[in-house]
């Protein structure tokens, strides 16, 4: 397992606002794993 964030400088005032996450694997369960992150929301 992997994790890092890095951040470079801040956004500009038009810039898109956008935060990322990238799962590299085999046969993961896209339905099942978007699922489990609703699942998380507070």
């Amino acid at each position: 397992m992997l994790m890092e964030g890095t951040f470079t400088k801040p956004w500009s005032p038009h810039e898109k606002r956008e935060s990322r996450l990238d799962f590299i694997g085999r046969n993961i369960d896209e339905l099942d794993l978007r699922q489990q992150f609703k699942a998380c929301v507070a």
